[in-house]
């Protein structure tokens, strides 16, 4: 049915991508099926015909996408059945201990925990707003309506501060991901002069610093105040970061060093063709951290910016959730169909989805990251 390359090395991304757009589809289609059976606010005939529209579509989709996922459970049930035998030699794993039922039930709780606050503020950015101010609304919207998400699209800034968090969250990642692998990878060479010094240094500034005033005194006067560069120039390094890769550097096996500074290669080039494509698991890692430190970053634009044109999307949501802004000129009747906490809920929703799709892609290099980051010193 699929014809996929199993033992290509694209194949555990071909298969990520699949799985999480088959995903996807399968969602929509159930969405679709709520909302074209339920009260809409003030919901027309055409809407609902459009509705019905994409349920029809969505279902049909999902036929080959529920395909697509049988297809690779199955895949990946014959990838581990060699490890299976292996372990069922084993007396590992055989019993089922007391601890082993309160630790499954206590990781159970903790993801539904952490899954539902997301669910909650979903089902709150679908309730219509004097609705939602009554209370009660838990598992799904009492009254559906998709004004919220309506309002919060038509808004010029939302779009502006989105497009400044995009480019500050690639830029500051990119380049502070290649800054600190450059300093862990010097730092990771046994003859480095003053390596010491340099690294005690290094540590010392992880433990004291000079302030928020002093920081805000040297922002102003290299010239980064109300600047795109303040979200970027002062995320270059973190010596946290550059201590995990420059663990991982230190586990690559010297000779492949010392080949490569035979063969004529310089440092440059060493670490840029030899250690960074060796590194992958620890720089998806930090990748991870910046980027996502970049996105919820809203600190920096209250305190180093002034001009509209460099809010980020925290700080718009901030600015939404604190002052009600984005129901400044409402009227009566619009104020009924919607709320400044409704309306929020919905921006909330709309700024974490490019991070729900960025995750699943490096969650395997991530995993790998941490560990190594753990156990090398």
């Amino acid at each position: 049915m699929f014809a996929v390359n199993t033992k290509s090395k694209n194949f555990p991304l071909i298969r990520r991508i699949i799985l999480w757009a088959s995903g996807i589809i399968i969602g929509l289609a159930i969405f679709f099926a709520y909302v074209a059976h339920v009260p809409i606010d003030e919901a027309t005939d055409e809407m609902y015909s459009v509705l019905k529209t994409l349920f029809v579509v969505f279902t049909v989709l999902a036929v080959p996408s529920i395909a697509a996922i049988v297809f690779f459970a199955i895949q990946t049930h014959k990838e581990k059945q060699e490890f299976y035998k292996v372990r069922n030699k084993s007396t590992l794993g055989k019993k089922i201990k007391v601890f082993d039922v309160i630790n499954m039930a206590w990781m159970a709780i903790f993801c539904a925990l952490c899954v539902y606050p997301i669910l909650y503020v979903l089902i709150g950015s679908f309730n219509q707003g004097a609705d939602y101010a009554k209370g009660g609304v838990y598992l799904l919207p009492r009254l559906f309506t998709f004004e919220n998400y309506r309002v919060v699209l038509e808004k010029a800034e939302l779009w502006h501060s989105y497009l400044v968090t995009i480019g500050r969250t690639v830029i500051g990642t990119l380049t502070a991901l290649v800054f600190t692998s450059i300093v862990a990878y010097a730092l990771s060479r046994p003859n480095l002069k003053g390596k010491k010094v340099i690294y005690w240094i290094n540590l010392l500034t992880m433990f004291f610093s000079g302030g928020l005033i002093p920081y805000f005194v040297i922002i102003t006067a290299i010239g980064l105040y109300d600047n795109f560069l303040v979200y970027v120039i002062p995320g270059l390094y973190s010596v946290y970061n550059m201590i995990v890769i420059s663990s991982f550097f230190k586990s690559v096996s010297g000779e492949l060093h010392e080949a490569a500074l035979v063969d004529g290669a310089s440092e440059f080039r060493i670490w840029w063709q030899i250690y960074m494509p060796l590194s992958k698991p620890v720089l998806a890692t930090v990748a991870l951290w910046l980027a996502v430190g970049h996105w919820n970053s809203y600190f920096d634009t209250m305190i180093y910016t002034s001009s509209k044109d460099l809010h980020t999307l925290q700080y718009f949501l901030l600015q939404a959730i604190q002052s009600s802004t984005m129901t400044e000129g409402m009227t009566e009747t619009m104020l009924q169909r919607v709320s400044a906490k409704t309306i929020s809920l919905a921006a909330i929703i709309i700024s974490i989805i490019p991070v729900l799709f960025f995750f699943p892609f490096v969650r395997k290099n991530f995993q790998s990251g941490i560990m190594i980051g753990s156990l090398k010193g």
